[in-house]
C-alpha cells in the first residue's frame, strides 16, 4: 500500500515516555504508532533540550505537526515513513476436493 503524504496530524492519541513511542492519528484517519527511539538515543539541539527538561510526555500536534514546548516540531510526512506498515494476516490457501477421475482404483 502506498503511503499517503501531505496529511497533518489530527490527534495525539497515546505518549510512551519510557520507550519514546507515540500513538498518532493523522488527518486522513489512519492510525500508528511512531518509534521515536532513533531521534532520542543521541539527542542533540532541541531533541536534547527535551530530555533534560522531562519533556517528551508533552508533546503535542500544532499546525499538524508533532511539538514540544521548546520548539522542536517533527513533520507529520517523516513521521508517517517511520511508522511499519501493517502485517498482514497469514492465509492460507482453500484446499481443493481431489478428482478420482480418471484414476486406477
Amino acid at each position: 500500500m502506498k503511503q499517503r503524504l501531505g496529511t497533518k496530524l489530527a490527534k495525539l492519541l497515546s505518549v510512551d515516555d519510557e520507550h519514546f513511542k507515540v500513538r498518532v492519528r493523522f488527518s486522513d484517519g489512519f492510525i500508528g504508532t511512531v518509534n521515536l527511539a532513533p531521534f532520542f538515543e543521541h539527542p542533540k539541539n532541541l531533541v536534547a533540550e527535551v530530555l533534560r527538561g522531562g519533556m517528551f510526555k508533552m508533546c503535542f500536534v500544532e499546525h499538524g505537526a508533532l511539538a514540544w514546548p521548546n520548539g522542536l516540531e517533527l513533520c507529520p510526512d517523516a513521521l508517517r515513513r517511520m511508522i511499519p506498515p501493517a502485517k498482514m494476516p497469514a492465509t492460507r490457501k482453500p484446499k481443493t476436493a481431489r478428482s478420482n477421475v480418471g484414476s486406477r482404483v
